[in-house]
């Protein structure tokens, strides 16, 4: 049977703005992921082929078949124990050498028929590497491949909360490779299906990192509930920078009322905080959303005077001290404003609606000829 790739499914689906459930079928899954997985115990000269049925209390549960009668048998995983079990997954050296040439879409057609059916039993413990290592690199791989969907599709049947962070990192491939394709709507839905408490407190930093990209974005509903999911897991001394966020995004969202009352319960910080230009960026927004372009342009000023150039907040803030000029027809300081962006942050999300916004101020007039 011949399938067409899922990266053409994953383009058609994101442009209606569609959620994962609402994904095209995997025919792949379809065909192979209820397929049974076999392992092999060898004890000394002893060796005996089991049925993997089920994992659940720390015991693998497997079926084995003896003169025709079938039993149950449980089995710990422990190092002792996984030292005795051997998967069938002799495409592995092969798929190795295709990842290491960069032919991800030869690997993943090499892996797929193996690894399928192991993804049904990703909650065994990592000790387990055999089945984990394959399922890695077959998820690794699509994402590498382009095969966006199938990825997302394949994490989505895995609880990141039951099993290693690594799987994680291979959500925040995806989410990152979402981020690259301007899919920012499924790049929000991955940050908030990433575990972000305990042994995966890690993942909240590349959460934060998405949520920027997402504000920068103009996605502001999406980031806001990953903002208040953040608000009560990140570190005390980060809270208060990411409920700064979190009532930025709600301005910006035209949902001020809302914001208002967070922002009046702040307390302002220090001058000499790093907090202080955020805070009047905070402040100026308002101001900016609520058309007073005046107080916006003199809070906001007040703010960049405190801030340095490494902080990730300062595009956005000259990005809306531009704004607030252009309103004031002063293009010329506009231009100036809005060039600075371009100049110095050309990475940034910011700099994309700087040079947008260049393009429909008024061109400048030549300056008149002396005599």
């Amino acid at each position: 049977m011949r399938y067409f790739s899922l990266k053409t499914l994953l383009i058609a689906t994101l442009s209606l703005g569609c959620t994962l459930s609402s994904f095209a079928e995997n025919a792949y899954w379809t065909e192979l992921g209820s397929q049974s997985v076999y392992i092999q115990q060898v004890n000394g000269r002893s060796k005996q082929t089991l049925k993997f049925i089920d994992f659940k209390e720390g015991m693998l549960i497997t079926e084995i078949t003896i003169d025709g009668s079938v039993g149950e048998m449980s089995l710990p995983v422990n190092k002792s124990m996984v030292k005795t079990l051997r998967l069938n997954l002799d495409v592995m050296q092969k798929a190795n050498k295709l990842i290491q040439r960069g032919n991800y879409a030869g690997a993943v057609k090499v892996l797929r028929p193996k690894v399928y059916p192991l993804v049904k039993f990703t909650e065994v413990p990592d000790l387990f590497s055999q089945l984990h290592s394959p399922v890695r690199s077959l998820i690794s791989s699509l994402i590498s491949a382009g095969e966006l969907a199938e990825a997302d599709d394949l994490l989505g049947r895995i609880s990141l909360d039951k099993v290693d962070i690594k799987y994680s990192q291979l959500s925040i491939q995806l989410m990152n490779a979402y981020l690259a394709e301007e899919a920012f709507k499924a790049a929000g839905r991955i940050a908030g299906q990433l575990p972000k408490s305990g042994v995966y407190a890690s993942n909240i930093a590349e959460v934060i990192k998405t949520a920027d990209a997402l504000r920068g974005a103009g996605e502001y509903e999406a980031v806001i509930p990953l903002y208040r999911e953040i608000e009560s897991t990140v570190p005390v001394n980060v809270r208060k920078n990411v409920r700064m966020w979190l009532a930025y995004s709600l301005v910006l969202a035209n949902r001020v009322n809302e914001a208002s009352p967070m922002i009046d319960s702040m307390e302002e910080p220090a001058p000499e905080d790093r907090l202080f230009s955020l805070y009047k960026l905070l402040q100026g927004s308002r101001e900016h959303r609520n058309k007073q372009y005046s107080e916006a342009l003199d809070v906001l000023t007040r703010g960049f005077v405190r801030a340095q150039t490494s902080y990730v907040w300062v595009p956005e803030m000259l990005y809306l001290i531009g704004d607030c000029y252009a309103r004031a027809e002063d293009p010329t300081a506009a231009r100036n404003v809005w060039s600075e962006i371009t100049a110095l942050y050309p990475e940034s999300p910011w700099a994309k609606r700087a040079t947008e916004s260049l393009s429909k101020l008024p061109k400048p007039q030549p300056a008149p000829a002396t005599t």
